[in-house]
């Protein structure tokens, strides 16, 4: 549940900074609805004191670091050398609860490697880490590696959360959406999203239990991005994010994905969070067993949570503004 409730961000390389900038990155993920960061390990870059340093600050704020263990830029091109690293580094920072491993981002990059050189690698990580952390290797979203016994979860590379969730349905453990475009301006399509879209991919991404980790790419007065090298966050999805993660935090753990003409998460008979996306519904009816009902319509984009009233099963009808980006909620009540 853990994983299915996390809310990430990358800033791939904001350790790698200047003071400076790395306590204004810290400051603004405490002030973010973020409690995990995808940042590169680094093997050729950065000290292992100087990374346990930043992922302790991130534990003194609640976020966690996610170590993406081995980047094309590290240097590292056989599996011999990547395993000397991998148990280097990996007895050094299992000692902090708030670390979270990743194989790689771009297997695809580092053509030395094998599959079975990155199956190997996980359970090598397995091996040295008594801790049990969570462990994952970003991989196109029909990749078999996703089904490897050493992995803890996936995290998948898409074009959208239902895209991930139709190609990854029929799998036995968690799946993330790691990769999937970023808030920003740039020429490559991928760093271009607008904050409305980062928004609907968010929610969509959630409901079907394969949450998207958020990124920004807009370029700052230093000439860098929050993505590359953390700073502050500009852009507009952030703060409607925080709403994401308060209604993320009443599902309950039972809670499973139920596909219907929009995507819904729900424990029958007790909790039903559907997200109406792209559709502008002017109501929804939802067939539930008899009880009264909490009913709460959200703007996703608002941010806003409007109270409906309580109102009877078994059939709950739930007038909505015609709008894209609306969310439903029903509670039964005691």
């Amino acid at each position: 549940m853990m994983i299915f409730n996390s809310l990430g961000t990358t800033a791939f390389g904001w350790h790698l900074q200047d003071e400076k900038r790395r306590a204004r990155t810290l400051a603004t993920l405490a002030s973010s609805p973020f409690d995990r960061v995808r940042m590169a390990a680094l093997a050729t870059r950065c000290t292992l004191d100087s990374l346990e340093e930043r992922v302790a600050e991130l534990a003194g704020i609640g976020v966690t670091a996610e170590l993406v263990l081995l980047r094309p830029d590290d240097g590292i091109t056989d599996v011999e050398a990547a395993a000397r690293y991998v148990a280097e580094v990996v007895p050094r920072l299992t000692v902090h609860p708030n670390v979270w491993w990743s194989l790689t981002d771009s297997p695809g990059d580092l053509p030395g490697l094998s599959e079975h050189d990155w199956v190997r690698l996980a359970d090598l990580v397995a091996e040295e880490d008594p801790g049990h952390h969570p462990l994952s290797i970003t991989v196109e979203a029909g990749s078999p590696l996703l089904w490897r016994r050493s992995f803890t979860h996936g995290s998948v590379r898409a074009p959208s959360p239902r895209d991930a969730w139709t190609r990854t349905r029929d799998h036995h453990k968690p799946v993330l959406m790691d990769m999937c475009g970023y808030e920003g301006d740039a020429d490559d399509p991928w760093l271009s999203l607008t904050a409305e879209e980062v928004v609907a991919q968010a929610w969509d991404g959630a409901v079907r239990r394969r949450c998207v980790t958020h990124g920004e790419a807009y370029l700052d007065d230093d000439g860098l991005t929050w993505s590359s090298a953390g700073g502050t966050l500009v852009g507009g999805a952030v703060s409607r994010l925080a709403l994401l993660r308060t209604v993320l935090a009443t599902v309950p753990a039972e809670a499973a994905y139920r596909d219907r003409d929009a995507p819904m998460l729900e424990v029958p008979g007790e909790f039903y969070l559907e997200f109406c996306g792209e559709h502008r519904f002017p109501q929804r009816e939802y067939d539930v067993p008899a009880g009264r009902y909490e009913v709460e319509v959200i703007d996703t984009w608002e941010p806003t949570v409007t109270p409906c009233g309580v109102l009877e099963g078994p059939t709950v009808t739930v007038p909505l503004p015609g709008t894209v980006g609306q969310a439903v909620r029903l509670r039964r009540l005691p």
